[in-house]
């Protein structure tokens, strides 16, 4: 049954008017959505166990046998100081429920086998996240800094009073929170060696206090008259001085808190000290539901912020420092923007084209099909827009044209649909390139997958429109297309026509003549072949080599021989490398790094020697922010100090960054903290190598990992290829060091005489009781009296001298007896691993360090030393490139192009029944393929994974235009079989010209959607690189497509 044409038109704007009412329902955001939902986490603790107790004890058991439960692909553990985790990934294709049951049961029948005092493994993670069903509760929206004049803590409770008080009338707001300011509490120092001569303990100390406090607790319900009441009891708040409690009595004599303890009450030393432009802040966040509109809800809270603002007292600001809701709308303009410029483009080119209005008008109405009947299927299948799908929907817009245009110009001459199956193909053969993303690695699918299924739906809904949409309009327009060309541009397309037949004619004849030179032109890529098949072939002994298989042997008798190797191969690669050859020397070896900052800033970090703490650190730092706020050039600047270390980020103005300033202020920098010292210092981030005065802190830009299941063993092969590599004077700044964890201090390690402690019956447990209540701090929660109310800390005096000499000569008091610790343990200091990492069971070290020289120099000496040492470690230890942003490149993903070509094959075959016409359609991809060489290698633009997915799209998009010239020579050729007087090369050109206006039109369209992309620069590097490889490659395929395409086509007399 044949639709009406006011049927179809009805439908359509049904659609239409749908898709548009779902446009504000679609979800937006700057990142995609996490897919993969199959990483678990096993965590554990076990206080006051080192790590390398730890790891021994749990982690390597633990991580066994769970490495042993089917679908797990990879582990990673950490065992740290007073516990661990387990990082578990499954396999794709695994049942993440089915692999957690497993994993659970593992973790309940090992348990009972486990240490006592480590906690029940927890197991988290695995959960599918979806848009509509994310089990997040709520988000964080907004950040204020709110600045004034007075100290942290009166600044805090004035925010809550007059601005969070009032905030919590607006309904879009879930929570606030106000954070930054110091709390008080009660410091209660005693002096452990005198608690123990009085017999007290500091549990002792604990229970009174607790008992002086009290307690407000619900015990339990009464009757009063008909009614059921709740008993509530509380005590009296403390009206005694905290120096008068009780504690114990001694001969007759009262001994009190005071006698024993000192109390002071002080502000709270921070977790993490944060501070912008050297200002101590107060922050004010505020929290919404996680399925509440970001964009409106930030305009709205944003506004009402506003006018708070103007209502509090002078001297107090509140400056917004993060709104989440600006990535979204930020994507969303650039959507809007790149989107409206893209039509523009495209459809004043229709117009200067075309110079109907009516035309354009369809090609307009049909645009707007496209995207509004594209919307309803985002919404419908729960796609996200973000920052690489957006550009799927630029990018197609061309495509969508494509199909358009070619559809209008052949209904509106022909009056039939025969064009549908040129469309149908086009349009499948990118759909088709584009389904390889699915089975590229995960570091390049993770940038293409909403890319390729957008463009995927966007094609999908083309074809509809163009079957069904494009001909009702033409009908409802009237519009006709006529041949009417003027008779200067007759004269000019007989003339075209003839040398072109000429042209074409001629080729036939010497096909392998141009077949080779566009093969040269490609390269033969003989620099890529190994030198040697099968692996670590060159430590092979004679008696191994008669081991492997037959290819092997003749291959590396032949071209991984020596003398091809060394002589033929280099002059091979030079003069048949072609293109290739230029693209791969203008290649890094890390091509899909994201690694790079757009803009120069000037990162500072710093860290205490061993026995230091954060809190002196931060003093330091105070010191470097005050000489920086003293410098002209400086936007801003944002310091972190935890107990890792501390970090100052530093950016610069606009007319800085123009200048030198950068450099002259980092010179001034390093002088500034050599002038501080007493911590470890370095920069990074302006001059190539900075400074460092420690080998810790140092910048260091290469790593080599090594893994293996020996630690001592492995730690001597790193020391073996830092000796190794110091021999090249371009390898600088080398250390060994623990992934994450370069900074290791000490811990005093005991080791116990069993036998003596048997003989004299000594208590291991009462002894560790009675060196914690003399070494660590104790929390009472919740303190109060008449006079104050706050959190009180309970620690021995820190000027009592306990070392490791202390801990083997000073008598303590256990239980009732004194003893010497030394009489029944070794007490020894030792290097405490803080954290020991593991991949897959097996321990990793890293070698860092800085290459003077090329990124391709440094990737290339890297490559060598591996493999110089994989060569020689023994089963079981390996080592691989481990620097930043890295991913190992073993070529899959070029491998893929060719499964895109033989998709494209099937798919023209079966469409046009033949098997040569598509080699002859396929033949535009290698050229399009030289102008994307070509392109690369003379701008200079970053290849990465935009250049990849330039190429992907490139073989689905220039082998459109073949495929319309083809299907109009196919049916003018079988309409007119029977005439045997007319030769193919005839029916191809009249074919070509017929249909090369809309093809030319098509191309340039595509290339015309791209523009917006090279407007923001090389900022983006991923759009700007797909951008300039597709244009290069699309322009290049009209040449194919006039030259070379005829050449491979079956034109010859019949």
């Amino acid at each position: 049954m044949r639709l009406s044409r006011f049927t179809i038109l009805l439908i359509m704007a049904v659609l239409m008017l749908v898709g548009a009412a779902v446009l504000p329902l679609i979800d937006v955001a700057e990142l995609p959505r996490e897919r993969q939902g199959r990483k678990l986490t096993i965590s554990w603790s076990w206080p006051g166990a080192s790590a390398k107790v730890v790891e021994q004890n749990v982690t390597s058991r633990l991580e066994g046998l769970v490495s042993a439960v089917k679908g797990v692909a990879k582990t990673e553990s950490e065992s740290r100081f007073g516990g661990g985790s387990i990082v578990v990934e499954l396999k794709p294709e695994t049942s993440v429920s089915a692999a957690k049951f497993e994993i659970l049961s593992v973790l309940r029948q090992t348990y009972s086998k486990l240490p006592e005092g480590m906690s029940y493994p927890d197991l988290r993670g695995g959960e599918v996240v979806t848009g509509r069903r994310s089990r997040e509760t709520e988000t964080k929206l907004l950040t204020y800094i709110v600045n004034a004049d007075m100290n942290g803590r009166q600044l805090s409770e004035y925010i809550s009073q007059n601005v969070e008080k009032q905030l919590e009338r607006n309904k879009l707001i879930k929570r606030t929170e106000v954070s930054g300011a110091r709390d008080k509490f009660i410091e209660l120092t005693y002096d452990p060696v005198l608690l123990s001569t009085h017999g007290i303990t500091v549990g002792d100390m604990e229970t009174a206090i607790r008992a002086f406090m009290g307690r407000e607790d619900i015990v339990g319900e009464v009757v009063v008259g008909n009614a059921r009441m709740a008993l509530y009891l509380t005590t009296d708040e403390l009206s005694k001085p905290l120096e008068r409690i009780p504690l114990k009595q001694i001969d007759g004599k009262n001994v009190y808190m005071g006698d024993l303890a000192r109390f002071d009450y002080k502000e709270k030393l921070p977790d993490e000290y944060y501070r912008v432009n050297g200002q101590n802040t107060v922050y004010l966040s505020i929290f919404i539901n996680a399925t509440t509109d970001k964009i409106s809800a930030s305009r709205e809270i944003r506004n009402e912020m506003d006018e708070i603002s103007n209502s509090l007292k002078s001297g107090i600001s509140l400056t917004l420092d993060h709104d989440e809701a600006e990535a979204a709308a930020s994507e969303l303009q650039k959507l809007v923007w790149r989107t409206a410029l893209a039509l523009v483009i495209l459809l004043g080119f229709v117009w200067i084209v075309s110079r109907s209005w009516r035309y354009l008008g369809i090609i307009t109405v049909s645009l707007i099909a496209n995207i509004l009947i594209s919307a309803l299927l985002y919404w419908l299948m729960d796609i996200r827009l973000h920052i690489y799908s957006l550009a799927g929907i630029t990018v197609s817009m061309g495509m969508i044209i494509d199909a358009t245009v070619v559809m209008a110009d052949h209904y509106s001459y022909y009056r039939n649909r025969k064009a549908f199956i040129a469309i149908l193909a086009a349009l499948l053969t990118t759909i088709g390139s584009l389904v390889v993303v699915w089975w590229l690695p995960e570091y390049i699918q993770k940038d293409m997958y909403d890319f390729a299924l957008i463009i995927m739906v966007n094609l999908t809904v083309a074809l509809i429109v163009a079957y069904m949409f494009v001909p009702a309009l033409i009908d409802s327009f009237g519009y006709s297309k006529k041949a009417m060309t003027k008779k200067h541009g007759r004269q000019l397309a007989v003339t075209w026509k003839r040398g072109y037949t000429k042209y074409v004619e001629f080729t036939q004849k010497r096909k392998w003549i141009y077949i080779v030179l566009v093969v040269l032109a490609f390269g033969i890529p003989f620099n890529f072949l190994p030198d040697k098949w099968g692996e670590n072939n060159d430590s092979y002994m004679d008696e191994e080599k008669k081991d492997c298989p037959w290819y092997e042997l003749c291959y590396n008798a032949t071209l991984g021989s020596d003398f091809f190797v060394r002589t033929m191969k280099p002059t091979l690669s030079k003069v048949c490398g072609g293109t290739l050859r230029l693209f791969a020397e203008s290649l890094s070896e890390n091509t899909y790094s994201n690694n790079g900052e757009s803009e120069i800033k000037l990162h500072v970090q710093a860290q205490m020697p061993l026995g230091g703490n954060m809190h002196e650190l931060n003093d330091k730092v105070l010191l470097l922010e005050q000489f920086l706020s003293q410098q002209k050039g400086i936007k801003r600047f944002e310091t972190r100090v935890s107990y890792w270390g501390a970090s100052v980020d530093v950016e610069f103005t606009k007319e800085a960054l123009a200048s030198g300033v950068p450099y002259a202020i980092e010179n001034k920098v390093i002088g500034k903290v050599i002038t501080i010292g007493g911590a470890d210092w370095s920069t990074s981030g302006v001059s190539e190598r900075g400074f460092s005065n420690s080998l810790n802190l140092q910048n260091r830009n290469s790593r080599i990992e090594i893994t293996g299941y020996n630690y001592d063993r492995l730690y001597r092969i790193a020391e073996n290829i830092v000796r190794e590599m110091k021999k090249n004077n371009r390898v600088v700044d080398l250390t060994i060091e623990t992934p994450g964890h370069e900074q290791q201090e000490d811990e005093l390690f005991m080791e116990y005489d069993r036998e003596r402690m048997t003989l004299y019956d000594f208590n291991i447990f009462t002894t560790h009781s009675a060196l914690r209540e003399m070494l660590s701090d104790r929390w009472i929660y919740g303190y109060k009296d008449k006079n104050l109310k706050a959190d009180m800390q309970m620690k021995p005096e820190a000027h009592t001298p306990f070392d490791l000499w202390h801990m083997n000569n000073a008598q303590i008091k256990v239980g009732n007896e004194q003893m010497t610790l030394s009489d029944f343990m070794q007490i020894e200091r030792r290097e405490a691993k803080n954290i020991i990492p593991k991949r897959n069971q097996e321990y990793i070290l890293r070698v860092a360090f800085n290459i003077l020289g090329s990124y391709t120099y440094a990737s290339k000496y890297i490559e060598d030393i591996t493999k110089q040492f994989n060569a020689q470690m023994p089963v079981g230890f390996k080592c691989q490139n481990a620097s930043y942003g890295w991913h190992e490149d073993t070529g899959e993903q070029y491998w893929m192009l060719l499964l895109v070509v033989v998709i494209i094959f099937f798919i023209c075959s079966i469409l046009f029944e033949s098997l040569l016409l598509p080699l002859a359609i396929l033949s535009l991809v290698p050229v399009s393929f030289i102008g994307a060489f070509l392109t690369y290698y003379f701008t200079g633009v970053e290849f990465g994974t935009g250049g990849y997915a330039a190429l992907v799209l490139l073989a689905g998009l220039t082998v459109n235009a073949g495929i319309y010239i083809v299907a109009e020579f196919r049916n003018n050729w079988a309409t007119s079989f029977n005439s045997c007087n007319r030769r193919k090369a005839d029916y191809y050109v009249r074919a070509y010209n017929h249909k090369i206006s809309a093809v030319f039109l098509t191309i340039l369209s595509t290339v015309l959607g791209l523009i917006p992309f090279f407007i923001d620069g090389a900022d983006n590097k991923f759009w700007f690189s797909f951008a300039t490889g597709a244009c290069g490659g699309l322009l290049f395929s009209v040449i194919a497509l006039v030259f070379f395409m005829p050449i491979m086509m079956p034109l010859k007399k019949q």
